[in-house]
């Protein structure tokens, strides 16, 4: 993860704000995760709800900034109104899964998580190395990388009391899963974080029709690790022209983009 004291200077330093930490303990961390909320609440997101267990979660994220998980759950809650289940496409250990779960406990909403359990998939010549996360020279050594097991998820929702029932796990690589007739039809918001260029296309159109008009997704990595994220995101909204609005993310705030359906209707 970012180091939370950077990650805060760049939200609040365009207000003139300094806020310094001067203890790492878990305690401490969770306060300045609160008083980060409170700040982006008083600036960037008002109509965001009170969530217990929000900061705590926050604090444990790993390779996600804590501005994107802003972001994230301010979106999420905007679209919690409409219909169809909620979506996450590569899911790691858990920890942004536990996160969007903790949003949703209260309602009725089906959390589906995709992941191939199996680490990242072998990169085509759309991914081209922008950083090199783990320093290991080439983008092909980061195949098989960043595997997890399907218990260290799971374990993380139990540990919220996130009702089982509406668990939904759907292991394997995307481009096989894609093709199953056990998927959700309707997704009112979805969190694509797969890397690779392949994966992320196969993710985009797989929710074109399935997403309602207001419906969210937020790509991960945009501009950033891969140049294949970028370029799946770009190619598809070009090729879906006057269906979606893309918003990248800010420069403090991570690398990420927002697409939000335009349409008043599912595409055919």
């Amino acid at each position: 993860m970012i180091g939370l004291n950077s990650v805060i200077k760049g939200v609040v330093s365009p207000f003139g704000i300094e806020i310094r930490r001067r203890n790492s303990s878990s305690r401490k961390l969770c306060e300045a995760v609160g008083e980060m909320e409170q700040l982006l609440r008083a600036t960037m997101f008002p109509d965001l709800p009170q969530r217990s267990g929000r900061h705590e979660l926050m604090a444990q994220l790993l390779g996600t900034r804590l501005s994107e998980a802003f972001y994230l759950i301010s979106h999420l809650n905007q679209v919690l109104n409409l219909g169809g289940v909620v979506c996450e496409f590569g899911v790691a250990q858990g920890a942004t899964s536990a996160l969007i779960a903790n949003e949703i406990r209260e309602t009725d909403k089906d959390f589906w998580l995709f992941d191939s359990f199996e680490g990242l998939p072998k990169p085509t010549d759309r991914d081209k190395l922008i950083d090199d996360v783990f320093d290991l020279g080439s983008i092909e050594k980061y195949q098989g990388t960043m595997a997890y097991g399907q218990h260290q998820v799971i374990d993380r929702l139990n540990s919220i009391r996130f009702p089982l029932e509406h668990i939904k796990v759907v292991p394997g690589f995307i481009e096989t899963t894609a093709k199953s007739a056990n998927l959700p039809k309707e997704v009112c918001f979805a969190y694509v974080d797969f890397d690779f260029y392949e994966p992320i296309k196969i993710a985009l159109e797989l929710l074109d029709s399935r997403l309602p008009a207001g419906g969210v997704v937020i790509v991960d990595d945009y501009g950033f690790f891969s140049e294949g994220a970028q370029a799946a995101v770009d190619e598809f909204v070009e090729e879906h022209r006057q269906r979606y609005t893309k918003e990248p993310s800010p420069a403090w705030a991570g690398n990420f983009c927002v697409l939000t359906r335009r349409e008043n209707h599912l595409s055919c």
